[in-house]
């Protein structure tokens, strides 16, 4: 696809996005949905003799993608990374952020809601982040397409805190949000049940290896 053809599909991406095509309604029978059994069963293992390490990641238990068009938009999903040497873990929350600006926003600070209050972090860059060819400075527009892809590490009491708050046929979410260093903040936020399900996928694992 050519450049033009992209920046129509992103122009209209953002067009949908904005104009709020899918219900409350609808997210909220999308979401009940999603049960704690479901992300267990679709989390993504990634392992190997020759590895260290094993990851285990929601990405595959909900993706929000717009009616026609191929892209995954701010996309979020939890990750653990098992030492599988000693069973240690380490915990990620991981988000994907599309916006169009002037310039980078740079996203590197994270706050999240914890049992005692809000508590904030730095938020950390993740894959390498992407600016789109067209529609940039320097061309003939002064708005480029930007993505980053930060996230944020908890720990495992936090999300058991979570966990324990999942009730069935609800779409509670536990919410946090991301801070630039210029630019709009982006909030967002993953259902519980995602979480359950994540835990009990890390548990299993763990299990299996005897660790």
């Amino acid at each position: 696809m050519n450049c033009s053809g992209v920046k129509i599909l992103v122009s209209l991406a953002a067009l949908i996005a904005l104009s709020g095509c899918v219900t409350t309604e609808q997210r909220t029978q999308n979401a009940l949905a999603l049960t704690p059994e479901h992300f267990k069963r679709t989390a993504v293992l990634e392992d190997g003799d020759q590895k260290v390490t094993a990851m285990i990641t929601t990405r595959s238990g909900y993706q929000r993608k717009l009616a026609l068009l191929p892209f995954v938009m701010d996309d979020n999903f939890l990750r653990a990374i098992i030492d599988k040497k000693t069973g240690n873990v380490t915990y990620q929350v991981y988000q994907s952020i599309y916006y169009q600006a002037s310039d980078w926003r740079f996203y590197r600070k994270a706050s999240y809601e914890a049992p005692d209050g809000p508590k904030s972090v730095d938020a950390k860059l993740l894959k390498a982040p992407l600016a789109h060819s067209f529609d940039c400075p320097g061309h003939t527009s002064s708005v480029c397409s930007y993505n980053e892809q930060v996230g944020f590490s908890v720990d495992r009491e936090l999300l058991d805190s979570i966990a324990s708050t999942y009730e069935p046929n609800q779409s509670t979410k536990w919410h946090f949000k991301f801070i630039p260093r210029d630019g709009d903040v982006f909030q967002d936020g993953l259902l519980v049940a995602e979480v359950v399900g994540f835990l009990q996928a890390v548990d299993s694992y763990k299990e299996s290896k005897g660790t």
